[in-house]
């Protein structure tokens, strides 16, 4: 909870059109997303996507960051699937993971956590929809 206050408190000394805006945007929905794991407070998760959203319009196609956001917002996508089983949000978890795919290049670290990651929101979409 501390983490969440300061993190809040950073934000508003990044506003709008400063250079480490998206960082403070993603760091604050992932702690939201690990609160929501631990508590189960859905406004975290909701609060999270939202963030993660606004941090990922702020990340430039080519940053690498970009790729960090990518499957963090994906991950909270397919959380709130398994909590909803709204399929547009697995959806469009997938098309994150592949877009964090575009950006981490072979032999990427974190490439190979988006593939696993990416391989289980398919077998979601598969065990819902049968495809």
């Amino acid at each position: 909870d501390e983490a969440i206050t300061l993190l809040r408190d950073a934000l508003q000394l990044r506003p709008s059109g400063h250079p480490d805006r998206s960082l403070s945007l993603h760091e604050l929905a992932l702690c939201l997303s690990n609160r929501y794991d631990s508590q189960g407070e859905v406004a975290d998760l909701e609060e999270a996507v939202t963030l993660g959203r606004a941090a990922l319009e702020l990340y430039l196609p080519e940053d690498p960051d970009r790729a960090v956001s990518l499957y963090n917002l994906a991950g909270d996508l397919r959380t709130r699937f398994k909590k909803y089983a709204r399929m547009y949000d697995l959806d469009e978890a997938i098309e994150m993971h592949r877009a964090a795919l575009e950006v981490c290049p072979s032999g990427h670290p974190d490439r190979s956590s988006s593939l696993h990651t990416l391989a289980l929101c398919l077998s979601n979409r598969y065990d819902s929809q049968g495809e």
